[in-house]
């Protein structure tokens, strides 16, 4: 079964706002069953948007709409639908009345222009608005095969439409179409309430999983999960990456609960099975999040020690709760060169002596040691000074380095790259927790 939706206004197209609404739509949808396969975004022109709701009509069984509802004269949506399905517009009395009534309610006097807000096609239903002044509309049209989405003049539209609804090539069913409020906070209440209870039977549960891995690319990942990404499989798997992360969005879709549920849970296991030690989650943990339940879970402690490589991102990252903080002995970021700092106190690291030694690791090491001395610690990460170095081909390429120890161990990870400054600090707060998650895994 297949839903469409579409955001109406120009506020949304020119990006001075983002669309939001769809997101959530999509979500809710999915979560019912359905198969979302379009958002359009349209600006406030009556010709695209009455081409685009006949051509959705004619793919989708439901199609839910948000915006261009409001009182003034670039609130097209009601007109549309009527000019898109041969429909005039008549004015709802109840909806009219309930729009004076809030107003009342806020000792204000209606203006004109609000009335407007009361109309909707002739053989639709108003759906009451209890967050605000714009009624949504619920109607019924039925599917055609021959729909496009090829903008037209108004009246041209509106004589296609009348053409194809005594056309033969008609097809059997009918698709629902639903219009809210482009406000989230009336839109949501509105389809909770009143969009959602009337959506027909999508006929099919949806089992959905999330699976987070750390330590391959996105290709690199396809490649190896093989055919479980081949497009038209059920359960259906998603790749995306996000700030060096690859999640895989797993989505079955069986008319029985249990046998989308096994569906999910055998796809999972291929891809813990093909994608190994990289998995370290499933569900919306993030890395930094099942390092500390780990080190919770152990009775380990942890310090940071932050060159401009990471710049405190993983101070940030494990300091966010209670829980967190529990296992974190110390975080420090080292603003200037490590050359300036000493390891003699009982403090471990403070501005003091320059060091004999000028390379990043003897000092990282010395500082490591100075830390297990002073503190009851398990492990240290630590991160370098980063510096940008142009290479032979003209690309500029920004070096640092990430360190994991523990009382038998020093390691260090070369995490250069070119790019972004935010990306690159990701990449290298990430890469140092997956070691430390590995490391304390397999211990």
């Amino acid at each position: 079964m297949l839903a469409e939706i579409i955001a109406i206004g120009s506020e949304l197209t020119c990006g001075s706002k983002l669309d939001t609404n769809s997101q959530w739509l999509s979500r809710e949808l999915e979560a019912l069953g359905w198969s979302v396969v379009r958002h359009t975004t349209l600006s406030d022109d009556m010709d695209a948007i009455v081409a685009e709701f006949r051509a959705a009509s004619g793919r989708a069984q439901v199609v839910l709409i948000t915006g261009g509802l409001g009182p003034t004269l670039d609130d097209i949506t009601r007109e549309a639908l009527g000019i898109a399905f041969g429909q005039p517009l008549v004015r709802d009395v109840e909806s009219l009345q309930q729009i004076e009534a809030l107003f009342a309610a806020r000792g204000r006097v209606m203006p004109e222009r609000n009335q407007r807000q009361a109309d909707r096609p002739e053989n639709s239903e108003a759906l009451p608005n209890s967050c605000g002044t714009a009624p949504g509309i619920l109607m019924h049209v039925a599917r055609g095969i021959n729909a496009t989405s090829t903008p037209m003049k108004s009246a041209a539209v509106e004589e296609q439409s009348n053409e194809r609804r005594t056309s033969p090539g008609f097809a059997d069913g009918s698709c629902l179409i639903a219009v809210m409020p482009g406000v989230p906070a009336e839109m949501k209440p509105m389809f909770e309430r009143q969009v959602k209870p009337r959506l027909p039977g999508s006929g099919m549960v949806l089992c959905r999983r999330a699976i987070r891995t750390f330590g391959y690319g996105e290709s690199e990942a396809e490649r190896l999960l093989g055919d479980l990404t081949a497009r038209g499989r059920n359960p259906d798997v998603g790749i995306t990456a996000s700030e060096a992360v690859i999640s895989l969005w797993i989505t079955a879709r069986s008319q029985s609960a249990a046998e989308a549920e096994h569906a999910c849970e055998t796809t999972c296991a291929l891809i813990r099975e093909r994608l190994g030690e990289s998995v370290y989650a499933e569900g919306d943990a993030e890395l930094h999040e099942v390092i500390g339940q780990l080190l919770r879970s152990r009775g380990r402690k942890l310090a940071l020690v932050e060159g401009s490589t990471t710049g405190g991102l993983l101070a940030m990252w494990m300091t966010e709760s209670k829980d967190l903080n529990s296992v974190v002995s110390q975080a420090i970021v080292v603003p200037g060169p490590w050359e300036d700092l000493t390891v003699d106190s009982p403090d471990a690291l403070k501005p003091g002596t320059n060091h004999r030694a000028t390379d990043w690791n003897t000092i990282a090491r010395e500082c490591v040691q100075g830390l297990f001395r002073a503190h009851s610690l398990d492990y240290v990460l630590v991160s370098s000074p980063f510096e940008d170095h142009l290479s032979d081909t003209g690309v500029s390429v920004r070096r640092g380095f990430v360190g994991i120890a523990s009382h038998s161990l020093f390691e260090t990870i070369d995490v250069s790259m070119s790019g972004n400054l935010a990306i690159f600090r990701q990449r290298a707060a990430r890469t140092a927790l997956n070691r430390l998650r590995l490391l304390v895994e397999r211990s």
